[in-house]
């Protein structure tokens, strides 16, 4: 992920307020950091938050709520690496939306989710995890719908999306 995350810290003016919505321990607030950016972070498994606090200000966040967390138009770019594969359709539509909202006009986003593999619930080694898998084409139109004018969608065993905000 280095290289997306340069890509993406690049598309921003140095200083640029990015939120980390997934952030989990943190290896990416610290990239971005390292490229000159403000970063806040937010995850919901209190472990992460701990973790990721050493990097930059991160809050225990369920991303269904984040929009109660930070007033609009707070940020200049929403990086959203793989944090909604364990939200359904209508939940992570919902939190694009909550995205939009949380991004200064013209504003960047990244997000991915899994393109792969099978929607339902999945027995890990340590605990039971519902997984979203999503048509890319499907995907690009859900960001689209948010308030997103989609620059590119990279496809894989996670669609890519790369947009900025409209609003």
């Amino acid at each position: 992920m280095a290289d997306r995350v340069e890509r993406f810290a690049a598309s921003l003016p140095e200083p640029s307020l990015i939120l980390d919505a997934g952030c989990g321990p943190g290896r990416d607030l610290a990239r971005f950091r390292k490229h000159g950016h403000v970063v806040r972070g937010v995850d919901l498994n209190p472990v992460f938050v701990a973790m990721a606090n050493a990097h930059a200000p991160t809050s225990q966040c369920d991303l269904r709520e984040v929009a109660t967390r930070f007033p609009a138009g707070t940020f200049d770019g929403i990086w959203a690496s793989a944090s909604r594969v364990h939200l359904d359709r209508a939940d992570a539509t919902d939190v694009l939306g909550q995205f939009a909202g949380l991004l200064r006009p013209g504003g960047r986003m990244y997000v991915c989710l899994k393109a792969t593999g099978r929607t339902g619930w999945l027995d890990e080694p340590d605990g039971r995890r519902w997984y979203m898998a999503w048509d890319p084409d499907e995907f690009a139109s859900a960001v689209a719908g948010a308030g997103f004018a989609v620059d590119s969608v990279d496809r894989g065993p996670y669609v890519e999306v790369w947009a900025a905000c409209i609003g």
